[in-house]
């Protein structure tokens, strides 16, 4: 209960609090001074209440303290080298060293640090910024910083690369710097950035919650990129399921058909998109009858079919399909089963 008490004043974050923190906490060191009669939860852990009041002391010395102390948390570390906290204290001296000590110290200290957590890119950063900040021992920052980069190589954190940079700036290897953070590398964020608004935006869409915060997130998307087709076509997908039929064709209706007049594989996927809602149909056919003029594959043929036979032009969608199994030069199932499918309309619409 002293301990519980001790937490309560520690989460206040004021100076009156932290010091009625301090004096429980040392309470519970005098109640069970051997760690043995209770245990308190530490994210999925389970540690004494003594480790934890211990380390709990050690960390205000370290950081709420007028005059920073480290020796508190050095010494936890020397007396539970397999806590569950150890980690903790390491991540909060790291926060000291990173600015106070000396060199020397902190050269040390992060030595030791790097050496327990050689795969924690967290750990191996915060000595980077030491260096930094040293301007001295940079060929260690860079041998860090690249195993850094090699961790995150699948999703590079912005702030890590910057600190390469900066090392290698620091020697003077400017092409260096620019090759790991330059505009290649802004660019592939920005890349995959709206790639996770177009996607939390689709999700939310198909949730029907977060609707407004989906349309902000995929209209910076758009904004981002916006000569990419694909979360135009997405944008106006979205729309389309929100009942925004004109909004999801001013941005990808017949604007759209003019400006990637040259483009067959734009047009193409514009006409099949749109043939599929079974809207804006007319604007499709000028777009796939395009693409068929740039390049008439059987592909482009298929599309022109698609969208003939959403218009119930049937002869001309046969006679399109019959010219995408002719360039495709072999049965294609799938353009088959389309003819057979409009001549099936086409009965049914005589009878």
């Amino acid at each position: 209960m002293v301990l519980k008490l001790a937490k309560k004043h520690e989460r206040k974050y004021d100076e009156e609090n932290r010091k009625k923190a301090e004096e429980l906490y040392r309470k519970v060191l005098k109640l069970d001074p051997e760690g043995k009669k209770g245990t308190t939860d530490y994210g999925d852990s389970k540690v004494s209440c003594t480790e934890y009041a211990e380390f709990s002391l050690a960390e205000l010395m370290n950081t709420f303290s007028q005059k920073r102390d480290p020796e508190p948390l050095k010494s936890f570390i020397k007396k539970y080298p397999e806590s569950k906290l150890l980690k903790y204290a390491y991540l909060y001296l790291s926060s000291y060293y990173r600015f106070l000590g000396t060199k020397e110290e902190a050269k040390k200290f992060f030595e030791e640090y790097t050496s327990k957590y050689p795969d924690n890119p967290v750990a191996l950063n915060y000595y980077i910024y030491r260096i930094i900040r040293d301007k001295d021992n940079l060929d260690r920052g860079i041998e860090l910083a690249e195993k850094i980069k090699k961790l995150t190589e699948y999703n590079p954190v912005p702030s890590y690369m910057k600190n390469l940079a900066e090392l290698y700036t620091l020697k003077g290897e400017i092409d260096k710097a620019d090759n790991v953070y330059g505009k290649s590398f802004i660019e592939g964020r920005v890349s995959r950035f709206v790639y996770d608004l177009r996607d939390y935006a689709d999700f939310w869409t198909k949730q029907n919650k977060n609707v407004e915060s989906a349309v902000e997130m995929m209209e910076l998307a758009v904004k981002l990129k916006p000569d990419n087709s694909y979360l135009i076509q997405s944008a106006a997908r979205m729309y389309i399921k929100l009942d925004k039929l004109e909004k999801a064709i001013s941005i990808y209706g017949p604007e759209f058909v003019k400006s990637h007049s040259g483009k067959s594989g734009d047009l193409n996927s514009y006409a099949w998109f749109w043939a599929n809602q079974e809207k804006n149909l007319e604007s499709a056919l000028e777009a796939a009858k395009k693409s068929v003029e740039l390049a008439p594959s059987h592909y482009n043929w298929d599309t022109l079919s698609l969208v003939y036979f959403k218009l119930k032009k049937y002869e001309d969608a046969i006679k399109a399909e019959e010219k995408a199994i002719e360039l495709a030069g072999k049965p294609v199932k799938s353009y088959e089963n389309r003819i057979k499918r409009i001549k099936e309309a086409m009965a049914k619409e005589k009878k």
